[in-house]
């Protein structure tokens, strides 16, 4: 399937099904060719680094008239795990032409990409054909194809578990070793925290209140105000000791970034049993951002193709430290680009497509106020700094039973 603002779904089919007719097809309309790029390896961090290296060079190489959306390919019977990553790249110009444009990389990488092109037959109907780069590009044997309605549960839905959210500290660990077998700061750094976990579910003195929203919401000013008025130890995730790999692993490839922002939350979680055993803890977001960025960035289409409420891509891991509290601040659009124009900070690739994308921003908020166990307690933080820290502080004592002297 293709992943423009509504996802097309396409398979091919024997010949005595019935076929949709070409106006089905807005993508392929009259003169327009397309040919698809599917990544076939099966070692899931090399296939994201080869899908965004892949990316890289269409984007240089298909310039001009060339328009290039994400394609996943996948089996409906094996849904869970069978899903490839490619691009669907749409031309005026047929296949020879994105041929000699790609041709280094389509007979460097012939074993680990399959490429197809798509036309019209003499009675309109969709065929596409797989090519062979052993030596010269050559042409197989064409097969009819036709769309069908999204399935449910989505391909995407299921794989995201597995490609771009942890649940399981191992999982997280995992990616790491692989991608850092030979690092020894790396290879302390998981030995560590497998041997020194603290308890998840052990006693604790005081509260743990978590700060969630999109960047230009207000997250760092009311952390800030409510660490003084709680006299509470204030924390971050990503934390301090990792901060350093921040930059390269927003550089890689959403499966290895999240496993960055995974580990994260985890060291912070040690960092939160430790101190709230001696005061409040307040955190700059925690697990739920993880989640709300990658299930955005992840799920293709508009609001409605995101996980149904309730699905298990909401729960809270089982092995990470729970908060007591989870507050969601939340402004508008033209206010939060004010703010963030304001601070004039380096911006990642996910703020920036915050920026540019509203339908990105709107799935990534609508995750959020999706979880569960814990939920988000929504604020509104538009309007005086004043009044947002007084509505959350007052949220704050009722549900943690918290008696501040002076608000």
């Amino acid at each position: 399937f293709v992943a423009v603002p509504n996802p097309v779904y396409f398979t091919s089919f024997e010949s005595n099904l019935i076929r949709e007719r070409p106006h089905e097809w807005p993508m392929l309309s009259k003169g327009v060719c397309a040919h698809s790029l599917c990544i076939t390896n099966t070692d899931r961090i090399y296939a994201a680094r080869l899908h965004k290296t892949l990316g890289q060079k269409l984007a240089l190489a298909l310039q001009g008239d060339y328009k290039i959306l994400r394609l996943f390919s996948y089996l409906p019977w094996e849904m869970d795990g069978s899903l490839q990553m490619g691009y669907f790249v749409l031309s005026p110009q047929g296949p020879s032409s994105i041929h000699a444009r790609l041709a280094d990389i389509l007979v460097e990488h012939q074993k680990e990409i399959r490429f197809c092109s798509y036309r019209r037959d003499a009675e309109e109907d969709v065929q596409g054909c797989l090519w062979d780069f052993n030596g010269e590009g050559k042409e197989q044997e064409p097969c009819q194809l036709a769309r069908i309605e999204e399935p449910d549960p989505s391909p995407l839905v299921l794989n995201i578990m597995r490609s771009a959210l942890f649940y399981k500290l191992e999982d997280v660990l995992a990616v790491l070793r692989q991608c850092f077998a030979s690092d020894p700061q790396v290879l302390c750094l998981q030995e560590k925290m497998k041997k020194e976990r603290k308890d998840i579910d052990g006693k604790r003195n005081f509260p743990v209140i978590v700060i969630e929203g999109l960047d230009g919401t207000g997250k760092s000013t009311l952390t800030k105000s409510l660490q003084d008025a709680l006299n509470a130890t204030l924390l971050n995730s990503p934390p301090e000791c990792i901060s350093p790999w921040r930059k390269a692993f927003d550089d890689e490839p959403s499966l290895l970034r999240r496993a960055y922002y995974g580990l994260g939350n985890y060291i912070v979680a040690d960092q939160i049993s430790e101190a709230a055993q001696s005061s409040p803890v307040i955190v700059d977001r925690y697990w739920h951002s993880t989640a709300a960025y990658s299930i955005g960035t992840e799920i293709g289409g508009g609001l409605h193709n995101l996980p149904a409420h309730h699905h298990e891509v909401y729960q809270w891991p089982k092995d990470l430290l729970k908060p007591d509290l989870v507050i969601l601040l939340t402004v508008s659009d033209e206010e939060r680009m004010q703010r963030m124009c304001k601070r004039g900070l380096a911006k990642t690739v996910e703020e920036k497509e915050l920026e540019s994308n509203s339908l990105f921003r709107q799935k990534v908020e609508e995750a959020y106020k999706r979880m569960e166990r814990p939920g988000c307690v929504v604020v509104d933080a538009s309007g005086p700094k004043k009044r947002v820290f007084n509505d959350v502080l007052s949220i704050v004592c009722d549900h943690c039973n918290i008696h501040v002297s002076n608000t």
